[in-house]
């Protein structure tokens, strides 16, 4: 018998489901980034050789995602804001035997290579120059049950912010280095897709 305990097994959620406003309203995640890729599968690149499953958060026609053959997860609470998504995320996770979720935006191409493995033990926030990035996170999948409750509260100021639920589970911070682009850089506007588009013709894809 090992001395040593069991890597624990992990799933990822790659969140997908904001309306793209400040981009016309597209999917952002199926954004072209190369000739072959699209902003999808450079995050599903990253993730894949740490994760036993992986899974996509959107509503909608959960079609236009079917050439990756993964899981799509609709919100099935309205209005809950990317909680919503996480709570789908921990109970799908659960469901594959994983007692770990990383979730990750699904607009954030260059994240690091090897970011499964810098989230752990969960739970824990990645951090870059200084800032937080809540959704960049490794969540315990044994904190859905505390979610549910959070989420069932009467609405509050703070209700809906990762921030603060992620608190009440004593989340540590990864800090990462500074980085050009930034290791989270996140696609929101059309300048910043062209300047992603420009990284990767310039042979950036992760670090």
């Amino acid at each position: 018998m090992s001395a040593f305990p069991s890597p624990p097994r992990i799933a990822a959620l790659v969140l997908a489901g904001g309306t793209g406003s400040r981009m016309g309203g597209c999917d952002k995640s199926l954004l072209p980034l190369s000739e072959t890729q699209t902003v999808l599968d450079y995050v599903l690149t990253a993730l894949r050789p740490h994760c036993a499953a992986l899974a996509i958060s959107a509503n909608g026609d959960a079609s236009r995602f079917a050439a990756w053959n993964l899981p799509v997860l609709p919100d099935t609470q309205a209005d809950m804001g990317p909680l919503a998504g996480i709570l789908e995320g921990l109970r799908w996770a659960e469901s594959q035997n994983c007692s770990v979720l990383i979730t990750v935006p699904g607009d954030t191409p260059f994240i690091p290579a090897d970011l499964p493995q810098l989230l752990l033990p969960a739970p824990a926030v990645a951090v870059s120059d200084n800032r937080q990035h809540h959704l960049v996170a490794s969540w315990p999948t044994a904190c859905r049950a505390a979610l549910e409750e959070w989420l069932k509260q009467p609405d509050h100021k703070d209700k809906l912010r990762i921030r603060c639920f992620a608190a009440t589970l004593g989340v540590r911070d990864v800090v990462f280095p500074a980085h050009t682009p930034d290791l989270f850089f996140n696609i929101n506007t059309p300048d910043e897709y062209a300047y992603a588009r420009k990284l990767v013709r310039g042979g950036l894809t992760h670090v």
